[in-house]
């Protein structure tokens, strides 16, 4: 978490931009300004994290029924709640 409150500051300073990878759709939308999901190597959606990480996209790239709702920072937090 540090790193990335770190990486964060620096990409606020507006002199540069950093790309990530990351795997944990919880903490990836608290980071980014831009979510690019994808599915089976191929982009599924992209933009800001509120219109990427929507239930129907969790069934759809993951095939997991999930809640979405807004963490504290108003930013999309998943609450997975059965395969399907």
């Amino acid at each position: 978490m540090e790193v990335l409150k770190i990486i964060g500051k620096i990409v606020k300073g507006g002199e540069v931009s950093a790309l990530m990878a990351m795997h944990d759709l919880n903490l990836a939308p608290r980071f980014s300004d831009r979510i690019v999901l994808l599915k089976e190597g191929e982009v599924y959606d992209a933009g800001d994290p509120k219109s990427v990480i929507t239930p129907e996209s969790i069934r759809s790239v993951y095939g997991v029924e999930a809640i979405v709702e807004d963490n504290d920072g108003g930013r999309p937090h998943i609450i997975p709640l059965r395969a399907i």
